[in-house]
């Protein structure tokens, strides 16, 4: 039942009928069935663990709210000892979250990797450790529960009273599987209320869940075959074709995530529910700080929030940066302070996507990229006042923008390649042009891919990125189409719905792109 098939909008339809049959008061348990059906349907017993963090995260917040309560009033050593209390159930509810995802995500790949390191290997224990699995969406899900608490326990927000508001919020069917990775004061506004179905968000979500298919099904899922393709070992790329395959694979996950959750947000705004966005046009940013600002947004706000901003202003980063203003100078203390804060955000963030070595490498890639940016920001605008070329200016604003460009497809190319030799490989293959130079040669042959579906995947390319434009100059372009005349609004409509059914890349030789953060 994943999000660019048949299956998952049939069950749209039936939940968005129910729904509406549902008393207003009781429709937040209607979508919490629904939810549990859906994960049930992926997960099967292993629901059971989703169900045990979502009781975990209920009792944990109302714990530590309650204990936050009994600190009123106290002074002296009383009120130190209601704050370790406080603290002491926090940790429980947040470290039994997080032994849950490690345990269930990470074992097998820990276990077999200092295995290797030992140079034996136990087969018995290999077969068992290959049992263990994880509900669909784990690392999803624990990230709000770990926010929740988190916030909670900050007084940020109120712990919720009722457990199946709570198991709602971790499990709603649309974000389950690929996110974005929503916080309670971003949902719980519209996701509890059992706002009715209207025509406008029924046409907004439609709208959105058709621009989501038109990502997917013209160009992700064509751009997949390439991609496959392309990274199969048995091939010897020259140096252009590997920078042609990096940019290819950058685009197609752009096009595959960003396009499932189109459709994702699409669903939830049929039920009157706003989701935070999880990308605001990456390929305008000119850093790769900038880039993870519009880039998965919600995991890189998340890591932020709960990460970066509590390693940033604990009592011994602070204790260092009066020390090092001291001793050290500005600079020196800024860029150690950079690297401690940064260090478990990438290092976080790579592990969260997966046990894999080239998802790790890739958040040590995207470390040593940012700590770079942070080192060379001074040395670069001595180097562009010297130049006389101005911060703002086109000049170097294209520059920037080529650089990050590079930065992006080489990160996403480690992020897709299936080992770290062969990332290896391929960037050795970059400068290698075998007795032709820099000439190369590009057939459908090298490609994977009949000249007919490169024409119709480059032409969706085109119109998704001026769409990128528009809304880089126009955040609020597309909500803005409702306010435009009929028959441009229903053009545009019936191009779309006319498009994806034409030149939707679905029947022989197609399969659908894998939900690659399903997985997650």
């Amino acid at each position: 039942m994943a999000y660019n098939t048949n299956v998952y909008f049939l069950f749209l339809i039936i939940m968005a009928f129910l729904y509406m049959l549902t008393p207003k008061k009781y429709r937040y348990l209607t979508l919490l069935t629904g939810s549990l059906i859906f994960a049930w349907s992926f997960s099967k017993i292993l629901i059971s663990w989703t169900l045990l963090a979502g009781g975990i995260a209920w009792l944990g917040g109302l714990l530590i709210e309650g204990a936050l309560a009994r600190e009123k009033g106290l002074k002296g050593e009383e009120k130190k000892r209601a704050k370790r209390r406080t603290k002491l159930m926090m940790l429980i509810s947040v470290i039994s979250l997080i032994l849950i995802l490690a345990g269930l995500k990470y074992t097998n790949f820990v276990v077999t990797e200092v295995m290797k390191a030992l140079g034996t290997e136990n087969l018995i224990l290999s077969a068992r450790l290959k049992k263990l699995a994880g509900p669909i969406g784990i690392s999803f899900y624990t990230l709000q529960a770990l926010s929740y608490l988190l916030d909670v326990y900050w007084k940020r927000e109120k712990a919720e009273k009722d457990p199946m508001k709570v198991l709602l919020f971790l499990t709603f069917f649309p974000t389950l599987m690929e996110g974005p990775i929503a916080r309670w004061g971003d949902v719980k506004e519209t996701l509890f209320e059992g706002n009715p179905i209207t025509l406008d968000s029924s046409s907004d979500g439609a709208v959105r869940i058709g621009l989501g298919l038109f990502k997917r099904m013209i160009i992700s899922d064509r751009l997949n075959v390439m991609v496959n393709h392309l990274y199969d070992p048995k091939l010897h790329l020259d140096g252009a074709m590997i920078l042609l395959t990096a940019v290819i694979t950058t685009v197609q996950l752009y096009m595959e995530f960003s396009g499932t959750i189109d459709i994702v947000i699409g669903s939830a705004r049929i039920f009157g529910i706003r989701l935070p966005e999880n990308f605001r046009q990456p390929f305008f940013a000119q850093s790769a700080a900038e880039f993870w600002r519009r880039w998965h947004i919600s995991l890189g706000t998340w890591f932020k929030n709960y990460i970066f901003y509590p390693v940033s202003t604990s009592g011994l980063m602070k204790k260092w940066g009066r020390f090092g203003r001291k001793h050290c100078g500005k600079y020196l203390t800024n860029l150690v302070t950079s690297a401690i804060a940064l260090f478990p955000v990438w290092m976080l963030n790579g592990l969260w996507h997966g046990p894999k070595w080239p998802y790790i490498l890739y958040g040590v890639y995207y470390f040593v990229i940012l700590l770079l940016e942070v080192a060379l920001k001074p040395v670069g605008e001595v180097i562009h006042r010297a130049m006389g070329l101005a911060e703002d200016g086109k000049a170097l604003r294209c520059i920037r923008t080529l650089r990050t460009w590079l930065i992006i497809v080489f990160g996403e190319m480690l992020f897709r390649a299936d080992t770290f030799g062969q990332f290896l490989s391929m960037m050795r293959a970059l400068f290698h042009f075998p007795g032709r130079g820099l000439a190369f040669s590009i057939s459908t042959s090298w490609l994977g891919l009949e000249f007919g579906d490169l024409l119709v995947a480059g032409i969706g390319c085109v119109l998704i990125f001026y769409l990128d434009y528009r809304m880089e100059k126009n955040p609020q372009y597309l909500e803005n189409l409702q306010n435009q005349p009929r028959y441009k609004r229903w053009s545009l409509y019936y191009a779309m719905i006319f498009s994806i059914v034409i030149f939707g890349a679905y029947g022989a030789g197609y399969s659908p792109a894998d939900l690659i953060y399903a997985g997650f």
